[in-house]
């Protein structure tokens, strides 16, 4: 059974995250708490940790602000918290670098000098030089300045294979999803129709010949 402490802590962190997102999607209290359906004064109380939500409230609270319940409800809050912090420092660290590698790369690639890229943007070559080793991080607004001068997107740069992109990448899924019709969604989601699903990603990655001649033996056998 959770001890006192342990209760307490729980209460404390679920009510920061409460706050912490409420205040991120521009609400004051007395909306958020009309939206779960709840007072204001409760509310107050779960966002101090001096009272915990129920699921119901907690539930709704999540839909309201179209985030996953899971993320709420963390079975080990206290330590993921301690790892945060080392884990965020260190993304940074190496998604700076990756970036300043891929400047660096397109400045070479366009056959532009260090010291003349600086001059068109206004900035020191040293500041220059600290972008691409990834010792400081670029300001977004530099960034695509340099990105403009160099003939390439900032798209180029955001992560694609890090957390962050991965994260992206489920949000663009779902959003995909939402967009099909009722039928289609539900075709994909059971676990049935999978091979299905295989077979027309294997179909899509085919040549536009073999797809050819793969759609011939299908109409041979229909026929």
């Amino acid at each position: 059974m959770t001890n006192q402490r342990d209760k307490i802590l729980r209460s404390k962190m679920l009510g920061a995250m409460l706050r912490k997102t409420r205040k991120e999607k521009g609400k004051n209290l007395k909306e958020t708490a009309a939206l779960i359906g709840t007072t204001t004064g409760k509310l107050s109380a779960y966002e101090s940790g001096k009272k915990i939500i129920s699921l119901p409230e907690l539930e709704l609270f999540a839909f309201q602000f179209n985030l996953p319940l899971k993320y709420f409800l963390k079975s080990d809050m206290q330590s993921d918290v301690r790892r945060s912090i080392p884990e965020a420092e260190l993304l940074l660290t190496l998604r700076q670098k990756m970036i300043g590698a891929q400047l660096r790369s397109h400045r070479m690639d366009a056959d532009i000098s260090l010291r003349k890229l600086a001059k068109s943007l206004n900035i020191p070559p040293s500041r220059l030089s600290a972008y691409e080793r990834g010792t400081r991080a670029i300001p977004i607004h530099e960034l695509e300045a340099l990105c403009n001068a160099l003939g390439h997107e900032i798209e180029e740069y955001i992560d694609q294979d890090g957390p962050v992109g991965e994260w992206q990448q489920q949000l663009q899924a779902i959003e995909m999803l939402s967009k099909l019709s009722p039928e289609l969604r539900d075709f994909l989601s059971k676990p049935v129709n999978e091979p299905y699903l295989r077979i027309a990603k294997q179909l899509s990655e085919l040549q536009v010949e073999k797809l050819r001649t793969v759609a011939e033996g299908l109409l041979e056998i229909t026929l």
